[in-house]
């Protein structure tokens, strides 16, 4: 029952497949063999990955056969990341019968920036349903954290942490076989048994078409942005032809030309990459959230659309409105895990408000912070009292999952949410001052050509900021301006 050989030449695609990613070196063709109890993969003791195309091999767990896939490792030295994930696409492609787990292989040294890349790239890679069959491996394991898998536990970050919660806590250890060299070692067993038991125990497939659909809005990514820079690239050329109508407004159109431009070639690189949006992270609010129209109505943040002035703020004691021209997302359906975060208003009542934990708020002293910063009995909002923002303490942080999510831009950044003030911006570092200008190519734009833009994929603008996060994230360091 054994087979190896390269995906190109897979027979095995009517037998449920096991996926083995990760980065290279991280340790895949090891556990592979582990899971066998044979060697069948080839393993290097060199940093540049052994397996340059993907390795397969057939094993039974609970008389169920399964063909184990050991692909290539993401940031190989000896090829691109486009290499490698075209040829981890075509052995998916391959799995037409459908991928019973995806096994995850990190190693359980210092949490870098790499790693993070890595679990970043492969989750946009296969799709957020890819999560619903993921198993979490830790490689080069201490002794004593193999032994007491809690000592691990505690002592991965956050971001590990939130990873682990994110497919449903399943991990496991490969051991180190430098440490445990008998295969049969009672510990060594116990991890192998662990991992096959969670193998066998994930109730559906991961299918071809979870992948196609990822793929596809991969292409249809790059097709709105190729369309956005043509449409731009017409205007700006009938703009040309007229003249324009001073210095300031040629100067703008072209910077922002340059942009686009360069964009395009970026975001054809990404999707050959395989990169996809992050959705759910960034959703900002719940779709029954409350807001307030220009005509004093009172109305579900569902039940907004593009062109709606709403409530933003106040000024000498009068509301003022901004112009929503843009949705960088919505969804009616999707569930979301939404911070709920109470308060106490000044006639005594109580407000609460929904928001995802990634999103900016006004807290404190009128600074930007992220919604899952906000702690009890000490942090301040800036809510409405139907004349002005008063301050307010949060009582109460919790965490609910609700149906449907919406993401409004106004064009003033700002929007009163549940009476609470918050910006309109989520996910990168919490700049209102340095988001404000960094949208306003796009305001520019959508001034001529209005937006209709309504999906649940990020808007390809705020995927083309999401690109110079670095910029931002060393603005934060120099300690650039939060606050309005």
């Amino acid at each position: 029952m054994s087979l190896q050989q390269h995906s190109s030449n897979n027979t095995n695609s009517n037998i449920p497949a096991v996926l083995l990613v990760g980065k290279t070196g991280a340790g895949k063709s090891t556990l592979g063999n582990l899971l066998l109890g044979r060697n069948e993969f080839v393993v290097s003791d060199s940093a540049e990955s052994s397996t340059q195309m993907c390795q397969t091999a057939l094993i039974k767990i609970n008389d169920k056969t399964f063909n184990i896939v050991d692909t290539p490792g993401i940031f190989d030295t000896g090829k691109t990341n486009q290499e490698i994930l075209k040829e981890t696409s075509q052995a998916i492609l391959q799995c037409v019968y459908g991928i019973q787990a995806i096994i995850f292989v990190m190693e359980a040294t210092r949490f870098t920036k790499e790693q993070k890349d890595t679990i970043d790239q492969i989750i946009k890679f296969l799709g957020q349903d890819s999560l619903n069959h993921m198993i979490a491996v830790f490689s080069k394991c201490r002794k004593a954290s193999t032994i007491d898998p809690e000592l691990l536990l505690n002592s991965l970050v956050q971001e590990q942490k939130d990873f682990l919660n994110s497919i449903g806590k399943r991990f496991t250890i490969s051991p180190d076989l430098e440490i445990f060299e008998d295969p049969d070692d009672p510990i060594v067993s116990r991890h192998i048994k662990n991992l096959k038991n969670y193998i066998v125990d994930i109730p559906s497939f991961y299918t071809v078409a979870s992948f196609e659909k990822v793929r596809i809005a991969r292409e249809r990514e790059l097709q709105d942005i190729e369309e956005w820079n043509r449409r731009y690239e017409e205007q700006y050329q009938s703009m040309v032809r007229k003249g324009f109508r001073d210095d300031n407004e040629r100067r703008l159109l072209e910077e922002t030309r340059d942009k686009m431009a360069k964009s395009h070639q970026q975001l054809r690189t990404r999707a050959g990459e395989g990169a996809v949006t992050d959705i759910i992270d960034n959703a900002c609010f719940a779709a029954d959230s409350k807001i307030t129209l220009q005509n004093g109505k009172v109305i579900k943040i569902s039940e907004l659309v593009i062109g709606d002035y709403v409530c933003c703020g106040f000024e000498n004691g009068k509301q003022v409105f901004s112009e929503v021209f843009l949705f960088i997302h919505a969804d009616h359906d999707t569930v979301t895990e939404f911070q709920l975060i109470d308060f106490m208003k000044q006639d005594g009542s109580q407000g609460t408000f929904y928001v995802t934990p990634e999103h900016h708020i006004f807290v404190n002293d009128g600074e930007t912070d992220f919604a899952k910063n906000v702690v009890p009995n000490k942090t301040q909002l800036f809510i409405s009292n139907g004349e002005k923002l008063v301050p307010v303490t949060s009582t109460r942080i919790a965490k609910e999952r609700k149906r449907g999510y919406y993401s409004p831009l106004t064009r003033s950044g700002t929007i009163l949410v549940d009476e609470v003030l918050c910006s309109c911006y989520a996910s990168a570092p919490p700049y209102q001052s340095l988001f404000n200008l960094a949208f306003t190519p796009l305001k520019f734009y959508t001034k001529i050509f209005p937006s209709k833009y309504l999906d649940k994929e990020i808007h390809p603008y705020v995927n083309f900021l999401n690109r110079y996060r670095k910029i931002v994230e060393f603005l934060e360091y120099l300690n650039f301006p939060r606050s309005l």
